[in-house]
């Protein structure tokens, strides 16, 4: 695979990633009362994915779309949309990952990376994991009853909304997300701590 091809991804996945953060911020603006806690330990994962993605979309398309035969171009086509969709959802990922987490008392509202681990098996059928890749999801701050931490880098919040889950690259962005929820919320959240 040449080095340039690769560069040449990257580079537009990361203009798609920096177009996609501009229009969060505009969405979801901060003010004098809101906090965003953001972790760029957290980017590892989605930009070794992109990186992954481009060596497998590389390989299946030498390997499948190589030929000069109708099949062959008619694969190549498929595996280059599926490949461009697939990018522009992990820009998306990367994009709410470096957004990270806003909590915003003054618009009543913990603004955080979709959280998959809620997903039903009609929901993984639906491709929703796919699909609301690089999401985000707005809870409502007020309904945040309980948090919940792990004894590793594991975020908890609670309420009438469910449960949603954070994670973070060190403790102390964890603990940060922590006091953003107890100081922004009118009641003190109780806190309780998980062993694991």
């Amino acid at each position: 695979m040449q080095l340039g091809g690769q560069v040449n991804a990257i580079t537009q996945l990361l203009i798609v990633s920096v177009i996609h953060y501009s229009r969060l911020k505009s969405k979801y603006p901060e003010n004098e009362y809101s906090q965003r806690v953001f972790d760029i330990g957290n980017l590892t994962r989605p930009c070794g994915t992109s990186i992954a993605a481009v060596v497998i979309f590389y390989w299946l398309y030498a390997i499948f779309a190589s030929g000069k035969t109708v099949a062959s171009v008619a694969i190549g086509c498929v595996i280059i949309v599926f490949a461009l969709f697939t990018f522009f959802k992990i820009a998306q990922s990367v994009a709410s990952t470096y957004f990270g987490v806003l909590v915003d008392p003054q618009n009543d509202r913990v603004l955080l990376p979709k959280d998959m681990a809620n997903y039903s098996i009609s929901d993984y059928f639906n491709l929703k994991f796919v699909t609301e890749l690089g999401t985000m999801e707005e809870v409502p701050l007020s309904q945040v009853r309980r948090i919940t931490r792990q004894a590793g880098k594991k975020l908890y919040i609670h309420g009438k909304f469910g449960s949603r889950g954070m994670e973070f690259s060190k403790k102390q962005k964890r603990d940060e997300c922590i006091s953003a929820i107890e100081d922004a919320s009118k009641s003190r959240s109780s806190i309780e701590f998980e062993n694991a």
